[in-house]
C-alpha cells in the first residue's frame, strides 16, 4: 500500500454490544447526511427511520467499528460481506465521520486502519449525486491500493445512480 501512517490521533475500536445503540444514535446524522442525496424519511418521532438493525448486528460477517479523535467519539465505520461480486470479500457497509473532523485526514486514517484489519478484495459504493463523496472516494481508494487495479462500475439503488468500486487492500 502507498499510503503512511497519518498524523491524526484517530482510533478504531471494534464495536461491543454495548456501542450499538452508540452507533445507531450517529446513524442519525449519517442519515441527515445522506438526505441531501436519498429520500430518507423522517419517522412520527422526528427522528429518522432505522431498518431495524439486530439482525443485521448479529452477522458474523457485519464488523462494527467506533472511530476516537483524542479519546473522544468520532465517527463509525461498518464492515459487511453484502458485496455485489463473488470474489470480493468485503463491503464498506457504513462509513461517517463527524463533520468537524471532516478534512483533517482523519477519514483517510480511518479507512487505512479498516483495510489494515481486513485484507482482501473490497467494494465500496455511493451515490453519484453525493458530491463529497464523489470527491472523497476516487483518491481515498487510490492512496490506499497504489497503482493496483481498481474497477469502477456505474451501478444503482433504487433508481439512484451509484458508483461501486472493488479493489484490493492487500
Amino acid at each position: 500500500m502507498q499510503s503512511t501512517k497519518s498524523t491524526v490521533p484517530i482510533s478504531l475500536h471494534e464495536a461491543t454490544a454495548e456501542d450499538l445503540p452508540r452507533i445507531e444514535n450517529l446513524m442519525q446524522f449519517y442519515n441527515y447526511d445522506l438526505s441531501e442525496f436519498w429520500p430518507v424519511e423522517f419517522s412520527a418521532t422526528g427522528l429518522y427511520a432505522l431498518r431495524p438493525k439486530e439482525a443485521y448486528w448479529a452477522k458474523p460477517s457485519v464488523r462494527p467499528y467506533i472511530a476516537k479523535i483524542d479519546g473522544e467519539l468520532a465517527g463509525f465505520a461498518v464492515v459487511d460481506d453484502e458485496v455485489q461480486d463473488p470474489q470480493s470479500q468485503f463491503n464498506l457497509g457504513y462509513f461517517f465521520l463527524g463533520r468537524r473532523y471532516r478534512g483533517s485526514g482523519a477519514a483517510q486514517e480511518m479507512l487505512r486502519l479498516l483495510f489494515e484489519r481486513h485484507p482482501g478484495r473490497w467494494e465500496v459504493y455511493f451515490f453519484v449525486d453525493n458530491l463529497p463523496a464523489a470527491r472523497f472516494w476516487p483518491k481515498a481508494i487510490a492512496q490506499q491500493t497504489g497503482d493496483q487495479e481498481v474497477l469502477v462500475t456505474d451501478t444503482d439503488s433504487d433508481g439512484l445512480p451509484c458508483r461501486l468500486y472493488r479493489f484490493s487492500s492487500l
